[in-house]
């Protein structure tokens, strides 16, 4: 561990969500949402949502899309619009700061910039259109387009702009603040619980969402940044909660700092104040953009195949993604032209949690799926009768072959040594010892000492009564010799060995082995029933006030969660997420989505239509990944010809048979192998 491993974590966008918590989102939430205790509340309960959605997320980062989209639809589908979602949350964030951006320059210039691009009558708090943060949009999106790229800067002006809004705020609220906001005896001001779920919603975007490697120096990173991004938040809150004192706006404040530096007599930091802010929303900005335009490339690359590949080549001159920067840069200055920054705050997080609630359902069901539905006690193997039409001979021995008209009888122990009548049987050669050395190696058996074999009958030896061969396997002491054609077929013959053949295996391997079957899978489908259940009793117990309603949701969601540890699923693989884990991030993110679902619906909802549509027209219209069945027909090219070798005889065997049918199979390029489709990437899981 060291200190730029940490440095890598906040310079990967962790910085930047926690600069839009403590500097935007605490603020807005103080001064329009919830008072300052409420909001010391929130910090706990999202500090825990944003520990557990982390570990989700990362728990998918070496997850193989091609495997997944090859073999489950449903899968993929859930993973798609989790990312779909977080495209969502990452335009709403980016939006939300060029909106931020707007309100510090017309604050710097003193108004003059509202009043010389949208005229007098403009109001002050949120001029509509927005074309100030659109025009930063625009030009952050130039930037990247002709070739900037993400730098460490970024995280230096972002901190230095921190350190200066908190010496304001810290400098203002010893001054002026007092602990009249402690003293009330509502604190929770202005709904109670409903204002500690509100706050702590609108506060879940500003933790890390994804984690580095899980080892030791990993871990403590870990624990450092999420106790880094929780004191933050906290002192955040101490500080506004000696300051502000809640009370109802009619009108939703865009930037509360500025209001709360007049209220305080300190009208004359506002400039400074706004500068402080400039420089943070900038450098947040220029921080969560390339994660924006990242996820657009993502989903044109191999990997998802979801848009155009075109939309993720670089260009030759910049080296960026320019079309994937023009789509990212397009949105964010939609979002920012025209959606106020209350309905940008609750969209951040209504996506945020709907992207963390479809992972961790996705990882709640797929250890517990079985990976084959068919019973295990059926094989999965199937035998055929074998031809028993005789081999091509030469023409010296073609007359010899068609005057015997009778089948060769064959077993499943002289299947390679076939009597021929009319032949004599050849003399065995004498071998030297270096060529039985040479099979023996060929056979896979040891090489020294070379053991010398008895000169008898293979056939005679294997067919006799006497003692039967060493072997792994048990095998009947008598079999019937019958002359008919039954007694002859393969399948007759496997059927009789299949009983009497036992195959055993370990003591530790029975115990240790347990896999999901089709009954345990019922099982879970029906925990998955019931932790559905008790998460709406638990909501709509919130909803009523009615606290024995939620706390039995609560705890029968926390019971099922823990009683699906003893189900046989699939462990050691790259998905191992405790089922604890994955039912109370389902809980808590509904609970939380619940407070903030009033003005964050239908745009969600409007999103996850576009996202749907994308799917269905990818599977169906746009390429035929999913038809492997197609792919495989494709390369097999059945051919039916009637030619016979020139060299046989004209009366042969191969001529009766009539016309012989073949596969033709492409030669696959130089130096790839052969792979079946589809090919199991990850092995079992």
């Amino acid at each position: 561990f060291g200190p730029s491993s940490l440095l890598d974590v906040l310079c990967s966008g962790s910085g930047a969500r926690l600069a839009l918590g403590t500097s935007v989102i605490s603020y807005l939430i103080v001064y329009n949402e919830a008072s300052a205790p409420s909001l010391l509340f929130a910090v706990v309960l999202a500090t825990i949502y944003g520990t557990m959605a982390a570990r989700c997320k990362t728990s998918l980062r070496s997850l193989q899309m091609p495997y997944v989209r090859a073999t489950n639809k449903f899968d993929f589908g859930c993973l798609f619009l989790a990312i779909w979602l977080d495209a969502l949350a990452a335009m709403c964030a980016c939006a939300a700061l060029a909106r931020t951006l707007s309100a510090c320059l017309d604050a710097m210039t003193g108004g003059l910039a509202r009043i010389l691009i949208l005229g007098r009558n403009a109001p002050t708090n949120e001029p509509w259109p927005d074309v100030l943060g659109v025009s930063a949009v625009f030009l952050v999106t130039g930037m990247f387009m002709l070739g900037l790229e993400h730098s460490r800067a970024f995280s230096l002006i972002l901190t230095l702009g921190m350190f200066g809004l908190n010496a304001i705020l810290s400098a203002v609220g010893w001054w002026r603040g007092d602990l009249l906001a402690w003293s009330t005896e509502h604190s929770f001001q202005p709904d109670g619980i409903s204002s500690v779920f509100l706050a702590a919603a609108l506060l879940t975007y500003s933790f890390p969402s994804d984690w580095p490697q899980q080892h030791r120096s990993g871990r403590f990173t870990i624990t450092l940044i999420t106790g880094l991004v929780s004191i933050s938040l906290l002192l955040t809150a101490i500080c506004l909660s000696t300051v502000v004192h809640y009370k109802a706006h009619e009108d939703y404040v865009a930037v509360p700092l500025f209001n709360i530096l007049d209220e305080s007599g300190f009208h004359k930091l506002v400039p400074a104040s706004a500068c402080m802010l400039l420089l943070t929303s900038s450098a947040a900005f220029l921080e969560l953009f390339p994660e924006l335009y990242g996820i657009v490339v993502r989903l044109a690359t191999s990997e998802w195949r979801i848009l155009s590949k075109q939309i993720s080549y670089e260009s030759s001159e910049s080296g960026n993604p320019v079309l994937a920067v023009f789509i990212a840069g397009s949105m964010c200055a939609m979002l920012a032209f025209a959606c106020p920054l209350q309905h940008l705050s609750y969209t951040l997080a209504a996506g945020h949690m709907a992207g963390v609630f479809l992972r961790a359902f996705y990882l709640l069901y797929t250890p517990y799926r079985p990976k084959f539905m068919a019973p295990s006690s059926e094989s999965s193997l199937s035998y055929s009768r074998l031809s028993t039409a005789p081999i091509a001979k030469s023409s010296s021995c073609s007359s010899a072959a068609t005057s015997s008209s009778s089948r060769l009888k064959r077993s499943l122990w002289n299947i390679g040594l076939p009597k021929h009548s009319g032949l004599k049987k050849p003399k065995t050669k004498t071998r030297n010892k270096q060529e039985l050395e040479k099979e023996w190696l060929l056979l896979g058996e040891p090489t020294s000492p070379c053991p010398q074999r008895e000169g008898r009958d293979v056939e005679s030896t294997i067919l006799s009564d006497g003692e039967p061969p060493p072997s792994d396997f048990e095998y009947p002491e008598k079999f019937d010799k019958s002359d008919s054609d039954t007694s002859t077929d393969i399948d007759a013959i496997v059927d009789e060995y299949r009983e009497k053949i036992k195959v055993t295996t370990a003591g530790p391997l029975e115990r240790s082995v347990r896999v999901p079957t089709v009954s345990s899978w019922r099982v879970t489908i029906f925990a998955i029933v019931v932790i559905a259940l008790g998460i709406a009793l638990c909501v709509a117990g919130l909803m009523m006030h009615w606290a024995p309603a939620a706390l039995t949701g609560g705890i029968g969601v926390l019971i099922v969660t823990i009683m699906m540890g003893f189900i046989p699923k699939y462990t050691g693989s790259v998905i191992n997420v405790s089922s604890v884990l994955c039912g109370m991030s389902l809980l808590m993110g509904i609970i939380l989505f619940s407070s903030c679902a009033v003005h964050s619906w239908p745009g969600l909802l409007i999103w996850l239509m576009a996202g749907l549509i994308l799917v269905i027209r990818c599977d169906k219209y746009c390429c035929n990944c999913f038809e492997h069945t197609s792919m495989l027909n494709a390369q097999l090219i059945p051919s039916v010809s009637g030619k016979t070798n020139p060299g046989s005889a004209a009366g042969s065997t191969s001529n009766l048979a009539g016309p012989s049918t073949s596969i033709r199979i492409p030669r696959p390029p130089k130096g790839v192998g052969v792979v079946s489709l589809p090919q199991r990437i990850n092995g079992h899981r």
